[in-house]
């Protein structure tokens, strides 16, 4: 029989997004596998469906926990894993049914401690379905460490998110994740770091859905801006350890304030003083990207226009916007 795979699933207010993740992970082709569903004390009915799905299933495990964020629910479910090898799923997400089956073809085609997959971005919302972007490899293969930083930091192939990734369960328990928003990107590139090679696929097979309800894609509150301090970090260990990632890792910087861009464009007093702070941490970075040839022009534009303040910025994001929906093309 294949060695044993564990799903971890952080659970949070998804009553009406968990039938849809759990559809696709109990069809899953791979033979050998388990379920952990790890509640974070949510109070919509996610934690009963959660134990109804385990006394369903013998692969299914359900554990709850207090509200605490999506960071300890992860090592949550790490702790009570009983494989070798740990993938994430989102909860408000959904995968194909070969989804684990690759992740193990990778793992041991390759002989890697992690693998990565492509994955399809899905705007979900009450009237449509639609497909937004692609994250796909140009081709399968073992990627160095070095590459795989610099994908990583450019967004390309995969990015910070634990999901579309399979993980040896040492490097999940030496880099836990920690309590904060961005945990992601506090701990992805020491996990990748540690990796002397990684494992990146063609095939999509993870589908990333955004909706209303994301905590990502809410009215930007201070509390937020924390990622750009977790990216400077980032960049500051980079530089140290894997110099010759520098330029893409102060791309991520940049990348990280353009984030933040769209939750600001409603013209309130509190998204203007915001956008200041913004600006001002834009400005650094600013040389860098411009020198940067793996830097895209539409990118570079968005980042001058951060520079010169509120309005300016307003209406390149618009004109960038008629110019996506003309040509049909999704990214920054």
């Amino acid at each position: 029989m294949k060695e044993q795979i564990s799903v971890v699933v952080p659970v949070y207010q998804v009553v009406k997004y968990l039938p849809r993740c759990m559809e696709g992970l109990l069809a899953q082709t791979y033979p050998n596998y388990e379920i952990i569903l790890v509640d974070d004390g949510s109070t919509d009915g996610s934690g009963e469906l959660c134990d109804r799905y385990a006394a369903a299933h013998d692969n299914v495990i359900a554990v709850h926990q207090e509200n605490q964020g999506p960071g300890p629910a992860r090592n949550h479910g790490v702790r009570k894993a009983r494989a070798e090898y740990i993938a994430f799923v989102d909860s408000d997400d959904s995968v194909s049914v070969d989804y684990l089956e690759y992740m193990w073809h990778l793992i041991s085609s390759y002989r890697t401690p992690m693998a990565v997959i492509g994955g399809t971005c899905i705007w979900d919302s009450a009237k449509t379905v639609e497909v937004t972007r692609t994250f796909p490899a140009e081709k399968e293969g073992k990627l160095d460490r070095a590459s795989a930083l610099e994908l990583m930091c450019y967004g390309r192939v995969f990015g910070v998110a634990p999901w579309g990734k399979i993980y040896r369960r040492e490097l999940l328990e030496k880099y836990p994740f920690p309590a904060y928003l961005h945990e992601d990107l506090a701990v992805m590139y020491k996990i990748i770091g540690s990796c002397q090679w990684i494992a990146a696929a063609q095939k999509k097979a993870y589908y990333y859905y955004q909706n209303a309800d994301s905590i990502m894609t809410g009215k930007i509150e201070e509390r937020h801006l924390y990622g750009m301090e977790v990216a400077k970090q980032e960049l500051k260990d980079l530089s140290s350890e894997c110099p010759e990632v520098v330029s893409a890792a102060e791309y991520r910087c940049a990348l990280k304030i353009v984030e933040y861009i769209p939750r600001l464009l409603d013209r309130s007093g509190d998204s203007k003083k915001i956008f200041k702070k913004l600006q001002r941490e834009m400005k650094p970075y600013l040389g860098s990207v411009f020198q940067n040839k793996k830097a895209g022009k539409i990118f570079k534009i968005r980042c001058f226009a951060v520079t010169m303040g509120y309005t300016p910025t307003l209406s390149t994001w618009k004109i960038i916007h008629r110019i996506k929906q003309a040509v049909g093309k999704e990214g920054i």
